[in-house]
């Protein structure tokens, strides 16, 4: 990065602030993120099992052939708040008032363009906003988190809505005719190595659609055009021991009250498509789990364990309703 750049705030997350340089067009370039925010939350972690799981990931498409159809942004560096030498060239790149402090430095995930995201605002957006929304340089920045597991239930537009950190769920996922048990696939292959080969929980992890680096393979849609599914965020993920408790704790940020969001397909869900869908990435997620694994019951152990998380959810929720 250069020290005369300018960077604007293209999101803010639970952990801080995310940064880029302020250009008319997004090109690859830089993501900056600023430990500005949530008490707890720790970006030194987030660069430490960025490169984790990052390592994982090419390890295993190099050593093993794994399928590794999921794109992680390269991890840049972690600058600390008291390194002098960093902030001499690159705090004036930041508005006025902005304090030093710890910052992590990866690829920036490019957002989708004019062409999908009016598409977007055509599809989801109240009528009488969607001038507004078109015009907002906020909206600019727009990525979509895949949200396989949950139905929105309302088909009325949000009145609320933004394009910053699009969710889409799985209906209108359907409605849009994008490839979700693709995704579901791409989402499997990512956890068996992020579960066994990095040994980590996934806690927190977005998944999100985004346009893809050059000459990639991509999925095609109509609306979305050629894109990508992306992993990022892991200032919340934790190391766990390939074994039972291991399993306990991976259940847990999966299905848990205080784990991912609806990325994934859940088990046992109302739908004949969702049952299909989670039959199709607990079986990927399975196959994959045994090229890393090998003959290991710990994969179809924790299969089980998030089916029955499920239930006890369910079975909570119904309660609930009765009450």
């Amino acid at each position: 990065m250069e020290h005369s750049r300018r960077f604007r705030r293209i999101g803010q997350g639970h952990c801080g602030s995310v940064w880029a340089e302020d250009t008319d067009i997004p090109t690859p370039t830089d993501a900056i993120k600023r430990e500005d925010m949530g008490e707890g939350r720790s970006l030194l972690n987030d660069s430490i099992m960025h490169k984790r799981i990052e390592y994982s990931l090419k390890e295993v498409q190099a050593t093993l052939g794994f399928p590794t159809h999921v794109n992680i942004p390269a991890h840049r560096e972690y600058i600390r708040n008291d390194d002098d030498a960093w902030w001499r060239h690159h705090a004036s790149s930041f508005p006025s008032g902005y304090e030093h402090c710890n910052t992590l430095v990866t690829e920036r995930i490019l957002p989708f363009q004019t062409r999908t995201r009016e598409k977007l605002i055509d599809l989801f957006c109240p009528r009488d906003s969607r001038e507004l929304v078109k015009r907002n340089p906020q909206d600019t920045d727009c990525i979509v988190r895949s949200y396989l597991g949950r139905r929105t239930h309302n088909p009325r537009p949000s009145r609320f809505f933004k394009l910053r950190n699009k969710p889409l769920h799985m209906d209108q996922m359907e409605s849009m005719s994008l490839p979700v048990e693709s995704y579901a696939r791409v989402m499997a292959e990512a956890l068996a190595v992020i579960y066994w080969h990095a040994k980590t929980d996934a806690r927190d992890v977005e998944f999100v659609l985004a346009p893809s680096r050059p000459g990639e393979q991509t999925f095609g849609s109509d609306i979305l055009g050629p894109h990508r599914m992306w992993i990022l965020d892991f200032d919340c993920v934790r190391e766990i021991t390939v074994d039972k408790d291991g399993v306990e704790k991976a259940a847990q940020a999966f299905l848990g009250d205080h784990g991912n969001d609806p990325y994934f397909p859940r088990p046992g869900n109302e739908t004949e498509m969702d049952r299909k869908l989670w039959t199709i990435f607990s079986d990927r997620f399975l196959a994959c789990s045994k090229m890393i694994t090998g003959d290991s019951e710990l994969p179809e152990m924790l299969i089980h364990r998030i089916e029955e998380f499920g239930e006890e959810r369910r079975a909570k929720v119904s309660t609930a309703r009765e009450e």
